[in-house]
C-alpha cells in the first residue's frame, strides 16, 4: 500500500522508468505515506480509443489505491499532484485522468 497503476496507450512516447519514479516520489511526499510501502507499475495498452475517431487515440489513466482513512481533501490533493506530475511528462494531446480508490482493509493482505 499505496499502489500506483498507470494504464496507457502503448504509442505514448514515455521514459517509463523516470516517469514511474516521479509518480512514486510524488505520492511519497505526502506525510501519511511511507515510501517503502509504495508499489508502482505501468501497463501499456496496445488497443485504445479516446474520444471520437478524430482524436489521437492516446490515453493514460492513473489509479492510486490507498487503505481507508484519508479524507476527501487529502485524496483530491494526491490525485492532483499525480495529475500535475504526469502532465510534465506527456504531450498535451494525451487524454489523462487520475482516480483515487480505497482498498478493502478487511481483505487486503501483503
Amino acid at each position: 500500500m499505496p499502489h500506483i497503476i498507470v494504464e496507457h496507450s502503448s504509442n505514448i512516447a514515455l521514459d517509463t522508468p523516470d516517469f514511474l519514479a516521479a509518480l512514486h516520489k510524488t505520492v511519497a511526499s505526502h506525510e501519511s505515506v511511507n515510501i517503502g510501502a509504495i508499489k508502482t507499475r505501468a501497463i501499456p495498452l496496445d488497443y485504445t480509443i479516446a474520444g471520437d475517431e478524430n482524436d489521437a487515440d492516446t490515453l493514460m489513466h492513473i489509479t492510486l489505491k490507498l487503505l481507508p482513512g484519508r479524507d476527501d481533501a487529502t485524496r483530491k490533493a494526491m490525485a492532483q499532484a499525480l495529475y500535475d506530475t504526469a502532465q510534465s511528462f506527456i504531450r498535451p494531446t494525451v487524454s489523462l485522468s487520475v482516480e483515487v480508490m480505497e482498498l478493502d482493509a478487511a481483505s487486503y493482505t501483503k
